[in-house]
C-alpha cells in the first residue's frame, strides 16, 4: 500500500479556508449576498449594507453576467434619494423593482434588518 508523505503543519497564524456560501452571503460584492432588496436590471441591484445604515445601488463590474463583482455606485439613507438615483439611471421600468423600492421606509433607520 502506498503511503502519502506527511506534510508539515502550516505556519502559525496562517489560516486556510475554502470559500463557500457561508462567507459569500455576508459579502456585499457577492452574487449570494443575503441582503439584496431588488434586482433592477441584469447589472444593477439595490442592497442593504451589512451594518444596516444605508442602501447601496450596485452595478456589476463585468459585462458577462457570470464574471465580475458587484460594486457600490451610490449610497443612500433615504428612500427618496434612492428612488431619484435609480430614476436618473432609468432603472425603474420594472414594476416589481419599483414596488420593492416603494415598500421601503422613508429612512434606513426604520428598515427591519
Amino acid at each position: 500500500m502506498f503511503e502519502l508523505p506527511q506534510l508539515p503543519p502550516p505556519p502559525r497564524g496562517v489560516k486556510y479556508s475554502v470559500p463557500g456560501l457561508g462567507n459569500e452571503t455576508r459579502r456585499e460584492t457577492s452574487d449570494f449576498y443575503s441582503r439584496v432588496i431588488t434586482v433592477l436590471a441584469p447589472r444593477w441591484r439595490v442592497v442593504t449594507c451589512r451594518n444596516g445604515i444605508q442602501w447601496i445601488l450596485q452595478r456589476r463590474t463585468a459585462e458577462p453576467l457570470h464574471k465580475g463583482i458587484w460594486r457600490g455606485r451610490s449610497y443612500h439613507t433615504t428612500q427618496n434619494s434612492l428612488i431619484e438615483a435609480c430614476a436618473k439611471l432609468e432603472l425603474l421600468s420594472d414594476d416589481r423593482a419599483r414596488a420593492a423600492l416603494d415598500a421601503l421606509p422613508s429612512i434606513i433607520s426604520q428598515y427591519q434588518k
